[in-house]
C-alpha cells in the first residue's frame, strides 16, 4: 500500500504523526523549520490525505503495522515518533510492538488511556452523524470544537483550512478509525514500562481530552517531558505554533544525545 509522506532536512530521523480528520499538512509547518536540525517526515495515515486506506481489517494495530512497514522502506532504523492524538494512539503502538526503532515517543493531545465509556458511546454516535449526515456535515461541527472556544475567530483561517481538507476523507476512513479508536487497548501499563523519554503536552482547555484525564497519566511516566498549554484547546500545533516547536525542538535535542 502506498503511504504519502513529506520530508524536511537531512539527520536523525523525527516523524511528526497527525491525528484524525487531518492529514501530514496539519505538522508542515513546524516541521519545516525542526528540518534545519533533523529529518522530519511527515506521514499520511492509511485513509488519510493521499495515502492508501488498509486493505485489510482495520485496528490502531494494523495502523502501526502499516507506518512501520513505511519507515523500513524509507530506511529508519532509529527514530523518534511524534504524534497528535490519533497520531499519539499509532505511536504508542508502534512503541510497544517495534521498541528497538524507537529512540523517544511524544504525545501531543493524546493519551495513553483506554475511552472511558461515555467517549466509546460519543464516537458510536458520530458514526451515526456521519452515516446519515455525510462527511462534510460532520467536519463542520467537529474540527471548530477542537479550538478553545475564547480563540476560534482568531484561527479562523486554520479551521477553514482543516475543515476544506476534512470534508475529502472517504466517509469509510471516519467510521473505521471512530472504531478503532473506540476499541484500541489501554496503555498505561505500557508508560509504567517506558524508560525512554517522553514528550507529554496538553492542553488546560482541552475538550477532547480533558487536563484531568491527561494530568492521571503522568505519575505513570518514568521520564517525562512535560508542557501544559493555558488557554489552548485540542490544537496546539496551531493554537500555539511557535511554543509546540520550541518545546518539540527542545525534547528532541534532549531525547537524541
Amino acid at each position: 500500500m502506498n503511504i504519502n509522506h513529506k520530508e524536511f532536512g537531512k539527520g536523525y530521523p523525527v516523524i511528526l504523526i497527525h491525528g484524525f480528520g487531518e492529514s501530514h499538512t496539519i505538522w508542515e509547518p513546524i516541521a519545516e523549520k525542526l528540518g534545519s536540525k533533523y529529518r522530519v517526515l511527515i506521514p499520511d495515515l492509511p485513509g488519510f490525505g493521499e495515502s492508501s486506506p488498509l486493505p485489510f481489517d482495520h485496528s490502531i494495530d494494523m495502523v502501526a503495522n502499516s507506518i512501520y512497514d513505511w519507515m523500513k522502506k524509507n530506511n529508519i532504523a532509529e527514530c523518534i515518533i511524534i504524534g497528535h492524538s490519533l497520531g499519539g494512539y499509532v505511536t504508542l503502538e508502534i512503541a510497544k510492538k517495534f521498541p528497538n526503532i524507537v529512540s523517544a515517543i511524544g504525545l501531543i493531545h493524546s493519551t495513553a488511556l483506554a475511552d472511558t465509556p461515555e467517549k466509546r458511546i460519543g464516537r458510536e454516535k458520530s458514526i451515526e452523524f456521519i452515516q446519515k449526515h455525510g462527511v462534510a456535515k460532520f467536519i463542520d461541527s467537529f474540527v471548530p470544537m477542537l479550538f478553545y472556544e475564547k480563540y476560534r475567530e482568531k484561527h479562523k483561517a486554520a479551521i477553514d483550512r482543516v475543515m476544506e481538507e476534512g470534508r475529502n476523507i472517504p466517509e469509510k476512513t471516519l467510521t473505521d478509525y471512530m472504531l478503532s479508536m473506540r476499541d484500541r487497548d489501554d496503555s498505561t501499563d505500557f508508560l509504567k514500562e517506558f524508560e525512554k523519554p517522553i514528550l507529554f503536552v496538553f492542553g488546560e482547555e482541552d475538550t477532547s481530552i480533558p487536563p484531568a484525564r491527561s494530568k492521571e497519566q503522568i505519575k505513570f511516566m518514568r521520564n517525562p517531558y512535560l508542557k501544559n498549554l493555558p488557554e489552548t484547546g485540542h490544537m496546539g500545533m496551531i493554537e500555539r505554533e511557535e511554543e509546540i516547536f520550541n518545546t518539540i525542538s527542545k525534547f528532541v535535542e534532549v531525547a537524541h544525545k
